[in-house]
């Protein structure tokens, strides 16, 4: 394994820890920014972190103990070390805060159980914004023939 390769178990245990962090911080409903300073980090390291491409440090866990109030052992609850394989699977994963990213999330990395749902949302959602433009559109211009009418008779 060279210098640039990572251990593949360690990058589990790391995903793993990074799911666990994001949810407790998602069902606190707690920005990334606030964990980043309980952690004295930015709020990009807290992504990685949650991510699992970097790992976070044994005094940034303890760090996140103390402040979610959950013992240790909660970073690790669903990880078999035999195997190094984690339980957790997509539905365990929290939505995110605000709906707009979850939205913008979904696209990117879609859910196969909801996409379709959001799919359909999004073009309903679209479909209505044009009826509204459209409509706007209409009674503007009815205003302004009135107008115009009115304009038209007092001159007469």
């Amino acid at each position: 394994m060279s210098a640039k390769e990572k251990d593949p178990n360690k990058l589990k245990i790391d995903k793993h820890i990074g799911i666990k962090i994001r949810n407790k911080r998602v069902e606190r409903k707690l920005n990334q920014t606030k964990i980043g300073d309980v952690l004295n980090v930015t709020f990009q390291q807290v992504q990685k972190y949650e991510k699992g491409t970097n790992g976070i440090n044994p005094l940034g866990l303890i760090l996140l103990c103390e402040f979610f109030k959950v013992p240790i052992t909660y970073f690790f609850e669903g990880f078999n070390f035999r195997t190094f394989e984690s339980n957790i699977t997509y539905q365990d994963k929290y939505p995110e805060i605000h709906r707009g990213n979850q939205v913008k999330n979904e696209n990117l990395y879609p859910n196969p159980n909801s996409y379709m749902e959001l799919d359909k949302t999004w073009v309903l959602k679209s479909k209505l914004k044009d009826a509204l433009l459209i409509e706007d559109t209409l009674k503007k211009q009815e205003k302004d023939r009135y107008f115009n009418l009115i304009n038209t008779r007092k001159k007469n």
